[in-house]
């Protein structure tokens, strides 16, 4: 008895009012709040925070707990602790029993909130995973094959996890569908210029190959997009015997008959061929371009780079002593450069433009024309003011001999198949191949007469075209055109007894010429037709001279009585004299918004602008886009690995223990694909999802090169299959030539590029990780004020005791509003050997 006495004095120490004490038997019941009553309650009571606000506030209890379990007791309660809500929770509760009675609570329907931020907690939070991993996998020196692997086992977990949420087929066809629309981009899944092995294997071993192999991808080129197959001329030409003249006539034959094919006619007398440009010809133009490129950097070696004061004509512009032409056919004999072709730039095409932006002095635009030679020079009669380039010497001889009509073709006649300019060959096939197809009846009476043949006028105006594109000297034989054809008709029609041979040409030409308006009403000529009626040849000859007068002598400018010759060095012409711009657009009827009668090209290239030249800027740019072009095919070589669909047709696919390839891709995707194609993302898609068998159980997936020694050992089974196909060989740590991660890995090599691809990863990591804090301030913002201390009281309600136990009973109140509060009775327990509590009742009343 004295031992109670003891005790009960102990507990009513500091009690405010009086303490009520009912003994009955050995159970203390106190019915009024003692200070220490109140801490126990004040102690006890925290934990009860979690179901109370989840119950109030409509909160998921995971939040709510998670939430609190991370706060600083004293700042959510009156207690002062430095512990938090969890770790001073269990530090007064029996935890393994609270929360099984907490979880009973939170299983009542009253208790049971989604999270609201669920959803985006997924979203972000896997994307906070996907981007971390993503980091630990990108330098400045590319890709990391170890992050890179641990990244992929993440998106393969993502994709095992979806279940079939994530079906491959949701994305599939929309892949196919874009890259059906970006087909062109799939021929850049390889470096889309010729290497020199790849010359090699084609038979280009000379610099006269390599010219043939140029002119046969324009052909292939036009061949496509005129939709030729093999049944209608197809271009299929294979460089053979490039070592001698048989090649020329061999592609000047080739080349002739599809260009004949291209210009036919069906018997309605409409083309039987339409251009219509489709995205399988871009790989021909490409190889053109860069082939063209090699071609003309061989003539930039410096040996064959004069200084213009150094040039003793036009004939003359790569070596002081040998003829253009000479160099040409030392240059055919060489070795192709494996060491520049392998660079695979474009300096020999932009070297057209550096020549013209030549800044020393060029005042006969000898360093500029350089190029010109290269692609059109046809015969070396080229002289500054050219006098040999007549019509009675290049294009027809016609005698005034009965005779006469034998031999009547000039010296072009022949010159489609020798050492020449690069295009001279492929224009005299593609004028035969148009002549082929137009002329018939009295025209071909004509050339007969003439003895000359469609290849002979071919090779003549191959021969004109030339000369004039090249920038030689043709003001001579234009000046001297009209007079010249003039005489030339005169003596052909003269031929033979009384005219006998000259009539069997000169009536037919008269007859096409009078159905053109000549010696008519009607005709092109604006003098007044009487003194030409009949006369259609006269009629003719006068409106040619007419018309090389006025090209002839064209006006600088309106005020100016200066005029100069569309035909006297145009090119140079161009580049350094004032007003030629300007003039020969005029001639053209295009009006410059600006006045340009004083300036030439290069005075444009000379402006200055903030301290640098047109010129220059116009340089570093050609440059600049040169050295970034492998770059940019990079990036489409990216694009076409992405959307390609070439992975179902390359491999074979196994399923571990069976012998017997699948005999459908469906098998691995799961659904079936759509006209039998596939896009390769889906395939691997498909593979990280793990293939099941009709019981549900996992398959292994391996692959095997369709083109391997069909070995057990060329197997690739698991994660090594489908990482393999995105282009990840971990085993020798590198990535597959050509695939996805390939090209991200060059990609990402590059400097400028890394940052450049780095920078979304970057922005993606402030965007989750803002989403992210914005998740958390927001709850923190809720959670704060629905824990304040201030809306939580106690009232006590008793407390009792015996020889097992001490049991303490109180309501809490939660203030929702002004005046409106949640009551919720308590009961908690401990054991008297024990120090921890335990819930013995948790009610809503």
């Amino acid at each position: 008895m004295k031992k109670i006495l003891l005790s009960l004095s102990a507990l009513t120490i500091g009690a405010t009012p009086a303490v009520s004490l009912l003994n009955v038997g050995q159970k203390q019941v106190i019915t009024q709040v003692t200070s220490e009553i109140q801490k126990k309650i004040d102690e006890t009571s925290v934990l009860f925070k979690a179901p109370i606000i989840t119950n109030a506030q409509k909160q998921n209890s995971d939040v709510t707990t998670n939430w609190l379990n991370a706060q600083k007791i004293s700042n959510i309660s009156n207690i002062d602790s430095a512990l938090s809500y969890a770790d001073f929770n269990a530090e007064k509760y029996d935890m393994k029993s609270a929360e099984k009675t907490l979880n009973k609570i939170y299983k009542d329907k009253n208790y049971k909130y989604k999270n609201e931020d669920a959803t985006s907690e997924l979203i972000f939070g896997a994307a906070d995973k996907g981007v971390s991993l993503l980091e630990n996998s990108i330098d400045d020196d590319g890709l990391k094959v170890d992050g890179v692997n641990e990244f992929l086992n993440w998106i393969s977990y993502v994709s095992f996890a979806s279940g079939g949420s994530l079906k491959a087929d949701k994305f599939d066809s929309s892949i196919l569908k874009f890259a059906d629309k970006i087909s062109f981009v799939k021929m850049f899944k390889h470096y889309p210029a010729p290497t020199y092995n790849q010359l090699k294997s084609e038979g280009v071993k000379t610099y006269r190959g390599l010219k043939f192999y140029v002119l046969s991808n324009f052909n292939s080129f036009m061949s496509v997009n005129y939709g030729l197959t093999s049944e209608t001329g197809a271009w299929n030409f294979k460089i053979q015997d490039e070592g001698s003249s048989n090649i020329a006539r061999n592609f000047f034959n080739a080349s002739s008959a599809m260009y004949k094919e291209i210009f036919s006619k069906n018997d309605q007398k409409v083309s039987k061929h339409e251009f219509k440009f489709t995205s399988d010809s871009v790989v021909y133009l490409l190889n053109f371009i860069y082939s063209l490129s090699y071609y003309i950097d061989a003539f930039n070696q410096p040996e064959y780079v004069l200084n213009p004061s150094m040039v003793r004509d036009q004939n003359h512009l790569f070596s002081s002593n040998k003829t253009n032409l000479e160099i040409m056919n030392e240059i055919y004999n060489k070795n192709i450069s494996k060491e520049n072709i392998d660079k695979r730039s474009l300096n020999g095409i932009l070297s057209i433009f550096y020549d013209i932006m030549y800044k020393g002095s060029d005042p006969n635009g000898y360093r500029s024309s350089r190029v010109l030679k290269i692609l059109f020079q046809v015969d070396d009669d080229i002289t500054d003011g050219n006098k040999k380039l007549d019509l009675n010497t290049k294009v027809i001889r016609a005698g005034s001999s009965v005779t006469s009509a034998f031999d009547t073709a000039g010296e072009w006649k022949n010159n489609t198949t020798g050492p020449n300019g690069i295009f001279n060959t492929l224009l005299a096939s593609l004028v035969k191949g148009f002549l082929d197809n137009q002329i018939s009846g009295g025209i071909q009476i004509i050339l007969s007469v003439l003895q000359l043949s469609t290849e002979n006028l071919g090779s003549i105006l191959a021969g004109l075209i030339s000369s004039i594109l090249s920038g030689i000297d043709m003001k001579y034989f234009f000046e001297n055109l009209s007079s010249q054809l003039n005489k030339t008709l005169n003596n052909i029609y003269g031929w033979g007894l009384w005219g006998s041979i000259g009539s069997q040409v000169k009536k037919p030409l008269e007859k096409q010429l009078t159905s053109m308006g000549f010696g008519t009403d009607n005709s092109p000529n604006k003098k007044p037709t009487g003194n030409f009626k009949n006369k259609p040849t006269d009629d003719f000859i006068d409106y040619l001279d007419q018309i090389m007068k006025k090209f002839n002598n064209i006006k600088v400018s309106e005020n100016s009585t200066e005029t100069w010759s569309l035909f006297d060095n145009l090119f140079n012409q161009l580049l350094n004299q004032k007003g030629r711009l300007q003039s020969i657009l005029k001639l053209f009827n295009v009006i410059l918004p600006i006045d340009m009668s004083n300036k030439s090209v290069k005075d444009i290239f000379r402006i200055n602008v903030l301290g640098i030249s047109i010129g220059d800027v116009i340089t570093l740019i050609l440059k600049g886009f040169d050295s970034t072009l492998p770059l940019f095919y990079k990036v489409l070589g990216l694009l076409a690995s992405v959307t390609g669909s070439d992975i179902s047709n390359e491999y074979d696919f196994f399923i571990k223990g069976q012998e017997e390839p699948l005999s459908s891709i469906d098998e691995v995707l799961g659904y079936t694909s759509k006209d039998g194609r596939t896009s390769d993302l889906a395939v691997i898609w498909s593979m990280m999802k793990f293939v099941k068998d009709e019981n549900g159980k996992n398959k292994v997936l391996g692959i095997r090169p369709k083109n391997s020694n069909n070995t057990e050992e060329e197997k690739i089974w698991g994660s090594k299959a489908w990482k393999y196909l995105l282009g990840l060989n971990y085993d020798d740590k590198s990535y597959n030539q050509d695939s996805i991660l390939f090209y991200v890995n060059e990609l990402l090599t590059n400097g400028l590029t890394a940052k450049i691809i780095q920078w979304p990863v970057k922005m993606t990591r402030k965007y989750i990780d803002y989403n992210l804090s914005d998740i958390t301030f927001n709850r923190n913002k809720k959670m704060n004020y629905w824990s304040n201390k201030d809306l939580f009281s106690t009232d006590f309600i008793d407390y009792s005791t015996d020889s097992k136990q001490e049991v303490l009973k109180y309501n809490i109140n939660y203030k929702i509003k002004k005046d409106t509060y949640i009551t919720y009775e308590v009961a908690v327990f401990k054991q008297l050997n024990a120090e921890k509590y335990e819930i013995l009742s948790f009610n809503k009343k």
